[in-house]
């Protein structure tokens, strides 16, 4: 980040930085969601929730009506662990304001729902287009969600994730103000 801003490192930083910290970096994101279960934990609460938004909007019951955009923030892990939940992630490191953009569009000639995804790492430059391992740059929506299935979230299916399988746990209480 200083270097982004024009700002001086001191000295000793010059004998590690950037070449002999990047990998480990690199690898610090790596090991945020190293396992699908992790990228379920750290990714698929966001995933479900957009993709939910996505299904609701391809089928005219999102609300409000005449919503066109969602604008998520987060930081840079947040963005690596979509990234890596989606598989697309190639250990670019997130600069300062990097993002990652969900387009869903619709096919004027099938009426059919397709998304493309692109990552934009530098406020300078064009954002570059992703594809999702086992689909086309534009990705059909439930395609989409057929291949993240794994990382999200089914309330069914991950109901009792959260309950403590330890008999004599017994629940804190909850603490007010």
């Amino acid at each position: 980040l200083q270097t982004e801003f024009g700002l001086e490192l001191p000295a000793w930083t010059k004998q590690y930085y950037p070449e002999k910290l990047q990998y480990l970096a690199e690898q610090s994101y790596i090991y945020n969601a190293y396992t699908r279960e992790m990228q379920k934990i750290k990714a698929g609460p966001f995933l479900t929730k957009m993709f939910n938004e996505m299904k609701d909007k391809s089928s005219n019951t999102l609300k409000p009506a005449g919503r066109k955009m969602y604008i998520y923030n987060g930081h840079d892990s947040t963005v690596v662990n979509i990234m890596q939940a989606l598989q697309i992630w190639k250990r670019q490191l997130p600069r300062y304001s990097s993002m990652t953009l969900f387009e869903l569009h619709k096919n004027k000639d099938t009426g059919k729902y397709y998304v493309e995804i692109y990552f934009r790492n530098n406020p300078k430059e064009t954002a570059l287009p992703l594809t999702v391992p086992g689909c086309d740059f534009q990705c059909p929506l439930e395609k989409l969600i057929e291949l993240s299935s794994e990382v999200l979230i089914d309330k069914t299916r991950d109901a009792n994730r959260c309950v403590s399988k330890n008999e004599a746990f017994t629940e804190p209480p909850l603490r007010g103000p």
